[in-house]
């Protein structure tokens, strides 16, 4: 197994390998435009890949300013390699890279397995504090949150 930063040259020669990851954890509403996924992870901050035997199988993007916020956009292992401790490995190497950043964020679903895979990487959540309370609030064009 091997992780590392992906360059924008690299990225592109591998469309495909990256559009059958994500539908690999059938995350399909990001392939329906490939075009567009494709443009978000080229714009993303930093794009770190997970590859067992030269495949990928792991990957985790960015969005940030480099100085105060970072968000995690996407993490996500093939099923085929899931509970091996490379989903750890991608956020851990994302979180040196950004040591030197505030505030660093993400959103999950509600799934009691994710909520305790951030908590054990040091990551709090938000409707847990009560020293410091914090709210985040989100919204998504053409989704009704409820």
């Amino acid at each position: 197994m091997s992780i590392r930063i992906l360059s924008s040259i690299e990225i592109n020669s591998m469309q495909n390998e990256i559009v059958d990851l994500y539908n690999g954890v059938q995350w399909t509403a990001y392939t329906k435009e490939i075009s567009k996924l494709m443009r978000a992870i080229l714009n993303s901050h930093l794009v770190i890949g997970c590859f067992v035997d030269d495949r990928l199988v792991g990957l985790l993007r960015t969005v940030s300013d480099d100085s105060s916020i970072v968000y995690i956009q996407d993490i996500l292992v093939h099923p085929d390699y899931q509970r091996q401790s490379l989903g750890r490995q991608l956020v851990l190497t994302c979180l040196e890279h950004y040591q030197h950043v505030r505030t660093i964020m993400l959103l999950t679903d509600d799934r009691e397995s994710q909520l305790h895979f951030y908590a054990s990487l040091g990551f709090s959540n938000t409707k847990n504090l009560q020293e410091t309370p914090l709210n985040a609030f989100v919204k998504m064009n053409g989704i009704e949150l409820k």
